[in-house]
């Protein structure tokens, strides 16, 4: 529950009243704010109410079928639309503000409210004939949580790599479980991920679609080709360069044997 600082109000009241009466005196006005968290993965509750003085004259409240600020004193109920607009948009600004404010102080203090992990599935081979499968859990809260592969449904614990659960840096937890599996039979392995967080676990396959992987032994064949490729380009230019009588226009680096050991300098061609 927050409560805001009392203001000094100058109320002049009007319309109907003011034929009866008017008055004119120093009040306080308050708002009093109270956002409440809930099982489950619903989101808190939030409960706005204003006084003046002792008198409430506002009440917003989040689980109304159409949520907005009404009026709780006769006086106030003559104000026009755009009041009520405006201040029913800054009680659902606060709501937001408040349940943010919630979920940072469940997260450090109370520990009873979950954060559900962000999972998937990457896929990184390791030869032509075996790939990693790792499976992530990001941004979760509390920490505990279970991440296991299975094989046609049958639990792979001794061959999983499995990492300690590491801070995210924000409040949440992070976590891997990787499997090396032969290429071509990625679809037979699942991930399963627990978490209180969660309204049941998860089940995740690696996707071929969801992520473009280069095989290290193509990036191997790629290098040894533009290896093959530069040392023909090299190899013809000394060609070129020595059947010109070693004229042309091609700049090497070389050490010179009149310079001192080591040092280099530009020969012109």
């Amino acid at each position: 529950m927050q409560i805001m600082a009392p203001r000094t109000l100058l109320l002049l009241l009007s319309g109907a009243l003011a034929l009866t009466e008017t008055w004119a005196g120093s009040h306080s006005m308050r708002y009093f704010s109270t956002a409440v968290s809930r099982p489950g993965r619903r989101e808190p509750w939030y409960l706005e109410v204003g006084y003046v003085d002792d008198t409430q004259f506002v009440w917003f409240d989040s689980d109304a079928e159409s949520p907005r600020l009404e009026p709780r004193a006769p006086w106030v109920e003559q104000e026009g639309p755009e009041y009520w607009d405006r201040n029913t948009r800054r009680a659902k600004g606060n709501a937001q503000t408040f349940r943010g404010n919630l979920r940072t102080a469940l997260r450090y203090y109370n520990q009873s409210e979950g954060d559900p992990p962000k999972t998937h599935v990457t896929h990184h081979p390791v030869s032509d004939h075996e790939v990693t499968l790792r499976c992530w859990a990001l941004g979760f809260y509390p920490a505990e949580i279970t991440l296991t592969w299975q094989r046609d449904g049958e639990d792979q614990t001794q061959d999983t790599e499995l990492v300690e659960t590491r801070p995210g840096g924000d409040g949440t937890f992070q976590k891997w479980a990787a499997v090396v599996v032969p290429s071509g039979e990625e679809q037979r392995y699942t991930c399963h991920v627990q978490h209180e967080g969660l309204p049941e676990p998860l089940t995740l396959r690696w996707e071929p679609s969801s992520q473009s992987t280069i095989p290290i032994v193509g990036i191997v064949a790629g290098l040894a080709v533009l290896a093959v490729v530069t040392g023909a380009v090299v190899a013809a230019m000394m060609w070129r360069r020595k059947s010109s009588g070693g004229k042309g226009g091609s700049y090497f680096q070389a050490v010179s044997k009149d310079s001192p050991q080591g040092s280099d300098e530009s020969l012109v061609a």
